[in-house]
């Protein structure tokens, strides 16, 4: 059925991830990245300074992207999967890397996959438009569920789950 399943030439069938667990999987890594730097925010802009020094915030969403990147970016190309990509049952695959159970599809697209989704994000005005919709991208793949972050990289995202049997 498409949308639910891929297979490549050498793999057997393999299942898609769903659109609720690759969510979670962004709450996660978002809760890990975020909270810290949130809190760190928090204390510079209200502790330290004050609330009247607003370009403060103008340094921390860079920080936020560039700290999601390199997070992102290191495990997914190392083992295929973050931390909350874990915790959901996911996997960050390409054609190429499908049969390499413990490694992850390697920096090019791993990198190529977080810099598409992420970077625009640092465009003022729009850029936070950008990166809502990249991340939203999914659900207008019918097919493969791939975001358009996942075609600019050629990477899927499965499931790591057992396939169920009917």
């Amino acid at each position: 059925m498409p949308g639910s399943q891929i297979q490549f030439a050498h793999s057997g069938p393999l299942v898609l991830g769903t659109m609720g667990s690759r969510f979670l999987a962004r709450l996660v890594d978002g809760l890990i990245i975020g909270l810290p730097l949130g809190t760190l925010f928090l204390i510079v802009q209200f502790a330290l300074l004050g609330p009247e020094d607003w370009w403060v915030s103008l340094i921390f969403y860079p920080i936020m992207a560039a700290a999601m990147l390199v997070y992102e970016g290191v495990m997914l190309s190392s083992r295929g999967a973050t931390v909350g990509k874990s915790v959901a049952g996911l996997k960050l695959v390409t054609e190429q890397s499908v049969t390499m159970p413990a490694g992850g599809p390697g920096s090019g697209p791993a990198f190529t996959r977080m810099a598409t989704m992420f970077l625009p994000g640092l465009i003022p005005c729009i850029g936070g438009l950008v990166s809502l919709l990249m991340i939203l991208s999914p659900f207008f793949d019918e097919q493969a569920r791939q975001g358009w972050h996942d075609k600019a990289a050629k990477t899927y995202v499965i499931s790591t789950k057992p396939m169920p049997m009917y």
